[in-house]
């Protein structure tokens, strides 16, 4: 069950990755002269974070440490995301 909820978690993390590195240009209402770098940035971080994530489930069969500190770092990049969003839309 474990290694479903990691997969899960590893293809949502994968797609907001693949999102940013899409929607560089106009994201969330963000000019793309002040939108492209975060979104370069990050979105390549999920992207890694997402496949790392996917790698160390299947190798370690879903063991607890490795895939949790790949969850954790994805929560803690959505956090930050969340802070860079809110400070480039309301400067």
């Amino acid at each position: 069950m474990i290694i479903g909820l990691y997969v899960l978690f590893a293809v949502v993390v994968g797609i907001l990755g693949i999102y940013l590195l899409m929607h560089q240009h106009g994201f969330l209402g963000i000019s793309a002269q002040h939108a492209k770098q975060p979104t370069l940035w990050f979105g390549w971080l999920f992207t890694i974070d997402a496949i790392s994530l996917l790698i160390s489930t299947f190798l370690t069969k879903g063991a607890a440490l490795p895939g949790g500190l790949f969850v954790i770092v994805a929560t803690l990049l959505t956090t930050v995301l969340a802070i860079v969003v809110v400070r480039l839309l309301f400067k």
